[in-house]
């Protein structure tokens, strides 16, 4: 009976399906957008590997921006300060990199941030390789990030030179998704390359640029040993500057933590609307149809029994709407996700199958439960209506 009255049913009807398609769309998006900051964070403190980054003074934007969002930049300083980095107490590791920027399409595959390391010292690149990948990895061969396309051939072009690429890192969610990494060896050709294409690295000069400049010096910190201490004799230095990773993840948990109170309060706001509004729907289609509701009555029908055919109604129109709701707004936020991360400039780490899942069911119960609350409220009404009601708008 509840389908029928739904096949003819009435524009409060369709509002209350409209509303519960704005409320699953809010919550999955907003649910999606907040699990995917989280898990990007996560993956963040991961793979950052280092405790300390040194890097040239006024660079420490720029270092973030690498990080974060994968924003092509390059800087470079004298490479003697390894030698007294690696001297200095609380040192455990010193493992040098070199950024190279990458912006002219028309010279390479595609626009984006090149890294050199040293594999010699490294111990931030390297434990992240895919292992489907590690065996194949051989000498003038490219790791590219998770979210970089290949040519055809599994090739990339940089400079005008072509190189191979046989490994390829985990995705994180981060702007490391966008880099190609390189040996130093593999960089020192392709700044020689970038030189004649109008790029200066150091000096200027194309001979052993890596064994004099580079770009940041990644430090991890003696077990036991302050960070911030070691920062702080690393800061007499007055052409480097020093940037924290606990202090880099905490202006991205910080940056996470308002956008997600913002996404809690929005998604509690369209909850109490859509109740509310619901509510009144409900309700007012129930008065408009009390001479269906004495008619019920006068058949037998019992107060419960015409409180489950609202209810039912309500949870129909609902469960349809959530419905449609979900599968709007995956189509809205999937597609997109590349875009969405640029925007905010923070790790963003879409959830697996499993969390896509349990985001639906949640949207899909939220929903539910806001429709199903008015259409208790609006069934109680319904189920105490009179057969009196039939007589008197008789005589009107």
């Amino acid at each position: 009976m509840a389908f029928k009255k739904l096949i003819y049913g009435s524009i409060g009807a369709s509002a209350v399906f409209l509303f519960a398609l704005l409320l699953s769309f809010t919550v999955f998006a907003g649910r999606i957008l907040d699990t995917s900051l989280t898990r990007g964070m996560e993956n963040l403190r991961e793979r950052l590997g280092a405790d300390i980054a040194v890097v040239p003074r006024g660079s420490e934007n720029s270092y973030q921006g690498i990080i974060l969002s994968g924003e092509p930049v390059e800087c470079s300083m004298d490479r003697r300060l390894e030698d007294e980095l690696r001297a200095m107490d609380g040192v455990e590791e010193v493992t040098p990199v070199i950024y190279l920027a990458s912006l002219n399409a028309s010279c390479c595959s595609v626009p984006i941030q090149i890294i050199g390391y040293d594999p010699k010292t490294d111990f931030v690149t390297s434990p992240w390789i895919s292992e489907d990948y590690s065996l194949r990895f051989g000498s003038g061969d490219l790791i590219v990030g998770a979210n970089i396309a290949l040519d055809g051939n599994n090739t990339l072009t940089f400079f005008g030179r072509t190189y191979d690429v046989s490994a390829r890192l985990n995705r994180t969610g981060t702007g490391m998704d966008k880099s190609v990494y390189v040996t130093f060896d593999v960089m020192e050709q392709m700044l020689a390359d970038a030189r004649e294409k109008g790029i200066e690295f150091g000096d200027g000069s194309d001979e052993g640029i890596t064994d004099r400049y580079v770009s940041a010096f990644l430090i991890r910190v003696k077990e036991g040993s302050d960070a911030e201490v070691v920062a702080g004799r690393i800061s007499r230095n007055s052409q480097v500057s020093v940037v924290q990773s606990k202090n880099m993840l905490s202006s991205v948990t910080d940056g996470i933590g308002i956008i997600s109170k913002i996404l809690t309060v929005i998604t509690w706001i369209m909850v109490i609307i859509v109740t509310l509004v619901t509510a009144i729907l409900s309700v007012f289609r129930v008065n408009t149809r009390r001479k269906e509701w004495a008619v019920l009555r006068m058949m037998g029908a019992s107060e419960s029994w015409i409180l489950r055919l609202i209810l039912l109604e309500n949870i129909i129109m609902s469960g349809a709407g959530a419905i449609l709701g979900i599968i709007l707004a995956s189509l809205t936020v999937f597609p997109f996700s590349k875009n969405i991360a640029d925007a905010i400039g923070l790790p963003y780490y879409g959830p697996g199958p499993i969390g896509i899942i349990k985001v639906s069911m949640l949207s899909l119960l939220i929903t539910l439960i806001s429709g199903a609350i008015p259409g208790i409220i609006a069934g109680a009404k319904a189920g105490r209506t009179d057969c009196y009601v039939l007589m008197r708008d008789g005589e009107n």
